[in-house]
């Protein structure tokens, strides 16, 4: 199904300040989503790397501004619902505006350097691999991904009929750690729910898709 794009909302260039395309994480990113890249190195590798992060990742990171993306995908992507998971929380610089638009959200991370940070207090932690999410089938309305790697096969599974998925990617093209609109659609299509509809678009410096199971 094509991805409906949007206008952008007071889109601005961003410089390639994380090295972008050419980061290592980003063929990490591409691997994980589409050839079940995960391995037990692979694993340990970004965990290591996320918790020696963790105790400067508030500091340099805690713009105001880096959530206008989010809250554009939620707003302009229509979504609702009771339950948000938000995986790769990390000291949940955006937990507290998921809290303020879903009655329960539970923020995880693989890195339990990056939860000891945590900047709220609102919601669960939960430290653990998203490639075995520790949640029953079809438990969230909601799964938020800013910047975070894809598990499709996991996503699929504990989201329910209906449910949406948002994938930020707060650079834009430039995130490290990023899939376009169209990529996200394809790796998802890979599961065994083999339909979605989506629709991105660009807000200040990021970019964003919601995609609906249908």
């Amino acid at each position: 199904m094509p991805i409906k794009h949007l206008d952008p909302i007071q889109a601005v260039a961003v410089s390639d300040v994380y090295s972008g395309s050419v980061h290592p994480m980003r063929e990490v990113t591409r691997s994980v989503a589409f050839d079940k890249g995960w391995s037990p190195d692979r694993l340990e590798s970004v965990k290591g790397l996320f918790d020696g992060l963790a105790s400067e990742w508030t500091a340099s990171r805690n713009d105001p501004d880096r959530s206008l993306p989010l809250l554009d995908a939620l707003e302009r992507g229509k979504v609702e619902g009771r339950l948000a998971l938000e995986l790769g929380a990390g000291t949940c610089l955006f937990t507290g505006a998921l809290c303020s638009r879903f009655a329960s959200v539970i923020a995880l991370d693989l890195a339990p350097e990056m939860l000891s940070h945590a900047v709220t207090d609102k919601a669960p932690l939960v430290n653990a691999d998203s490639s075995m999410l520790p949640f029953r089938d079809g438990v969230a309305d909601v799964i938020v991904l800013v910047n975070m790697l894809l598990f499709p096969t996991e996503v699929e599974r504990c989201l329910a009929p209906g449910g949406r998925i948002v994938w930020v990617s707060s650079r834009a093209e430039d995130t490290p750690i990023h899939l376009s609109a169209e990529d996200l659609e394809a790796a998802m299509s890979t599961t065994r729910t083999t339909t979605w509809t989506g629709v991105s678009s660009r807000a200040w410096t990021g970019s964003w898709c919601v995609l609906r199971r249908t």
